[in-house]
């Protein structure tokens, strides 16, 4: 710590022994610094304020129905957009700057220029569309009309942005409908003629080809189970039929023996020998025997009347099967079974080639049906294409109908451009403080230069320390008092001209604040 110490109090020594050369630099910087500070010309700065409307009643309204557009990013992109270089160009006509550019270096200069000082932004706290822009030149007037010229452009630009797109909107959507409705009509007729070359093959309400297949199957199996219904009871009503005339021809030989048979004679028999087992056991008021009683009675007049049927049957009839009603109505439904039967049999030939038929097209049908599902799905994407383009169209159509009645997005100058009396700039005060300390530094380190390339030993110590050998004694000089004074003249003539330059410095400082006090007493008298 100690040689770290004695090093920078040997280099603090080095820069006071070549001081005199540090201070002619020091007074150089100082004064050429402080003649160019003052020599700069002031700035002027213009300021505007812009509020942005984005609002209107009828987008809520109509939302839904018009095509509805994001205007914060649309302001965002206007905003990023400003300053770019066809813009600033045309602000430079504008502001007429460029009847004082008289080569292409000049423009350039120019436009970089403006890029760089026009400021135009949204303030961070603001909720609202409010923006500010600003611009700083020696020429107030010139500030003004720049900033004015700014807010032309970004007006414009937003107007003719907002019919530009609205234009290529509409002409894109027209060419596409356009492309749309020619590709929709050739697929109405691919479509067509499909169907008219492959109207037999093609698929019905019903539906394609294994639907019908499938149903011809089961309407061929319907009829093959109805037939065998209709044979069977074809053979029923035959047996029937066969049945009634063995009867009749057996009544016949029975009026001739005076003999008939009923239907209820074995129950008549069995309940007969029932009673009688009931009459040994129980009197004849015991409950089953009166309901047995009862129940061949019934029985025994069924018996009479059946027996009288008969009668009168074989006496009207004798053995002639003609006059029989029943064997009439036999004969009758024995026909209908024939009808019906022959019908089935028709109906089941016509299912069973119509199966065999589908069967021969099983490879040809599945292709026709896919054919005919991919027309189908070209032109129901088409149409469904087309009909939205047609959508679009006239959602572009209210769109823009919206914004010609609401005038889309509106401009408001809140604060106009205008430019204040005392200059922005440049900061004065704070540049003469860098030029001062910016020659301390130089003349400090040109000082310190001068040491380390002239040095000179200011102790036994350091010369120890530079030649590597011991020091094994020293000699003080005798100062006699005139140098004493010579010396200490020096120093007085080194303060004062230190002093000196700080009193310019101060005199600076204070003349340009002069404007400054005087700005801040003219606001106190307004309190």
């Amino acid at each position: 710590m100690d040689e770290i110490l004695d090093q920078v109090v040997g280099y603090l020594k080095g820069i006071w022994h070549k001081r005199w050369y540090g201070m002619v630099i020091i007074w150089l910087i100082s004064i050429s610094g402080w003649v160019y500070v003052y020599q700069l010309p002031d700035q002027y700065e213009s300021k505007a304020k812009i509020y942005i409307d984005s609002q209107s009643l009828l987008r809520p309204l109509l939302r839904g129905l018009a095509i509805e557009t994001n205007v914060s990013q649309e302001i965002n992109l206007m905003v990023k957009t400003l300053l770019t270089r066809p813009n600033v160009e045309k602000i430079i006509r504008l502001a007429d700057l460029d009847l004082s550019v008289k080569n292409n270096e000049q423009f350039e200069a120019l436009v970089k220029e403006l890029q760089q000082q026009i400021r135009f932004g949204k303030s961070a706290r603001s909720r609202v569309n409010l923006y500010s822009l600003s611009y700083s030149n020696k020429n107030p007037q010139v500030a003004q009309k720049v900033l004015q010229s700014v807010i032309t452009v970004f007006v414009e630009n937003s107007i003719g942005r907002n019919t530009n797109d609205a234009n290529s909107a509409k002409s894109f959507i027209h060419k596409q409908i356009e492309s749309y409705e020619k590709r929709l009509t050739e697929a109405e007729n691919r479509l067509k003629v499909f169907k008219q070359e492959n109207v037999s093959m093609l698929p019905s309400s019903a539906g394609g080809y294994y639907s019908k297949m499938e149903q011809t199957k089961n309407e061929l199996a319907s009829t093959k189970l109805a037939l065998e219904e209709s044979k069977k009871s074809k053979s029923v009503l035959q047996n029937e039929l066969n049945a009634l005339i063995s009867s009749i021809k057996n009544s016949a030989a029975a009026q001739k023996q005076n003999v008939f048979t009923t239907s209820v004679d074995a129950r008549i028999a069995k309940l007969t020998a029932d009673l009688d087992s009931l009459l040994l056991k129980y009197t004849d008021d015991y409950p089953d025997v009166k309901s047995t009683k009862r129940v061949l009675a019934n029985l025994k007049a069924q018996q009479d009347l059946e027996l009288e049927v008969l009668r009168r049957t074989v006496s009207s009839s004798g053995s002639g099967l003609d006059n029989n009603p029943v064997y009439q109505d036999l004969k009758r439904e024995l026909g209908n079974s024939n009808t019906k039967i022959a019908s089935l049999t028709v109906r089941k030939n016509e299912y069973q080639k119509r199966y065999d038929e589908l069967a021969l097209l099983v490879d040809k049908i599945p292709e026709i049906e896919a054919k005919l599902t991919s027309l189908n799905r070209d032109y129901d994407i088409t149409k469904s294409k087309y009909t939205q383009l047609l959508e679009r169209r006239e959602s572009a159509a209210l769109s823009e109908n919206i914004n010609k009645s609401t005038d889309g997005v509106q401009f408001n100058v809140v604060d106009p451009p205008r430019v204040s009396n005392d200059p922005v700039g440049p900061n004065r005060i704070l540049l003469s403080t860098g030029a001062l300390i910016l020659s301390l530094a130089a003349g400090m380190g040109f000082a310190f230069l001068l040491s380390q390339i002239k040095p000179v030993f200011n102790s036994p110590k350091h010369l120890e320390q530079v030649i590597g050998l011991p020091i094994l004694g020293s000699v003080s000089a005798v100062i006699s008092p005139g140098q004493k004074r010579r010396r200490s003249l020096l120093v007085m003539t080194y303060l004062s001209l230190f002093l000196a330059l700080l009193l310019i410095y101060l005199a600076l400082i204070a003349w340009y604040m002069k404007g400054f006090w005087a700005s801040v007493n003219s606001i106190m008298g307004m309190f």
